[in-house]
């Protein structure tokens, strides 16, 4: 079976492994975490590290692991520096990654040895922008945000980051027209309209899983295989 989650957000840690073994999530299985593990709320990293050793579990990269990527060099020495004892592109970096909830995982870091915290950062940066996939005959694209500047000649491998990473597509975006599913989340669907609160949107060309755990909703896991839904 494959399984998709986005956008957990620091999403209680226990609550996440509570559920997936309830589901019965097993070393058979897939799954693929589409970005946005961090901020908002404290569990963040503990997800990261519960990510890491499973060999059946990617993670791709969203735009708040970019954020803290950007950011990597507050956790190269001894204590984590304060804004004022930064400097411009430094500085403007923190400033955008706090001001979107990365003062939580800051905050959090204490907890971890300067040892894990290195190792968690290169496994956050070895996280692909985007997987083809397929299940049941069925050809998926799992990005974190969908398709900025889509074209449907346009192969995958030539998008910039930012269209994989901070895209924010409408309703009536269409992708591929030949079959292929784009997957992501990024948008809260609840912006799509009050109608689509707390539930994934299913389009004829993308699926979008970023129910709202950042805004309080329960995060959701689609098993893809045959479209079941999960609420954590």
């Amino acid at each position: 079976m494959v399984y998709l989650v986005s956008d957990l957000h620091g999403y209680p840690i226990e609550d996440i492994k509570k559920k997936f073994a309830e589901i019965g999530f097993c070393e058979k299985d897939r799954l693929y975490v589409l970005g946005d593990c961090i901020d908002r709320g404290k569990d963040g990293m503990n997800i990261i590290k519960w990510l890491m050793p499973q060999p059946n579990v990617t993670l791709i990269l969203g735009n708040h692991e970019a954020m803290l990527l950007k950011n990597r060099f507050l956790f190269e020495g001894d204590r984590i520096p304060g804004v004022l004892e930064l400097h411009s592109e430094a500085r403007n970096n923190y400033a955008v990654w706090a001001s979107n909830g990365g003062d939580v995982t800051i905050d959090s870091m204490g907890q971890f040895t300067a040892s894990q915290i290195k190792y968690m950062i290169k496994y956050i940066e070895r996280a692909p922008l985007y997987k083809e996939i397929e299940v049941g005959g069925v050809k998926y694209l799992l990005t974190h945000s969908g398709l900025g500047g889509f074209s449907v000649d346009k192969p995958i491998e030539d998008y910039m980051p930012y269209d994989l990473l901070w895209n924010r597509p409408s309703l009536n975006t269409r992708y591929y027209e030949d079959g292929r599913i784009v997957v992501f989340g990024h948008t809260p669907t609840v912006l799509f309209g009050s109608e689509y609160s707390g539930r994934p949107i299913f389009t004829e060309t993308w699926i979008d899983i970023d129910v709202g755990a950042a805004m309080g909703k329960r995060p959701v896991i689609l098993r893809l295989d045959d479209k079941k839904l999960f609420y954590i």
